[in-house]
């Protein structure tokens, strides 16, 4: 793992739930069904991408990664999880 990831791990981790916070206020104020649903999920990816920077167990699914899993997998693991996270952060769930 990269030595300024994990320096600045703990930032990293609230960059990612800041913005998840912002996201779900500007994009779905007032529908708070889908905003909880909305920053639920967000966050539950952004958790692995953290556990990996963390160097902690990463879970996703119903399945995860320890610490001391083989680091390929943890970091594809982790990086599915930061997919998924773009996926929700970025695709309109809104009401048509």
């Amino acid at each position: 793992m990269s030595g300024f990831f994990y320096k600045y791990r703990f930032h990293l981790g609230g960059i990612l739930v800041v913005a998840s916070l912002i996201n779900c206020f500007v994009r779905y104020e007032g529908d708070w069904a889908r905003f909880f649903t909305i920053l639920i999920t967000q966050l539950w990816f952004a958790q692995g991408v953290f556990n990996y920077l963390i160097g902690g167990t990463i879970l996703i699914a119903p399945w995860g990664l320890d610490k001391d899993a083989d680091p390929e997998w943890r970091a594809l693991l982790a990086g599915f999880a930061l997919f998924l996270y773009a996926v929700v952060f970025f695709l309109d769930f809104k009401k048509s």
